[in-house]
């Protein structure tokens, strides 16, 4: 596995991710197929989900209208997934429905 620094952990010692390990597993886990789960398949789970929200949220924010107030808002996010063949298959997606925050992310 690349040697890869990501950031840095409460502790000041280097991650390769920023998400939660302990939480991806456990939502790994929470599928009925999977009995165990190697530390690789761990970190490079979380790596392609960083990568993927990144991706997400700078396309949101480039298309979207808060572009002007220099925020990433919900509708960015929706509108995005509707309009965006790349990410239709999100349209509809309960975590859309749920988020009640129209200010999602702010770029100063």
């Amino acid at each position: 596995m690349a040697d890869v620094v990501v950031g840095k952990d409460k502790c000041g010692e280097q991650r390769l991710v920023s998400l939660p390990l302990s939480r991806i597993r456990v939502i790994m886990k929470s599928s009925p197929e999977v009995s165990s789960i190697n530390q690789e398949a761990l970190v490079l789970t979380a790596k392609a989900t960083e990568l993927f929200v990144q991706y997400l949220a700078t396309y949101s924010y480039r298309h979207g209208s808060g572009k002007e107030k220099k925020a990433l808002t919900y509708s960015d996010l929706s509108n995005t997934a509707e309009e965006s063949e790349t990410f239709q298959f999100l349209a509809g997606a309960k975590v859309f429905h749920d988020l009640a925050q129209e200010d999602l992310l702010c770029f100063v």
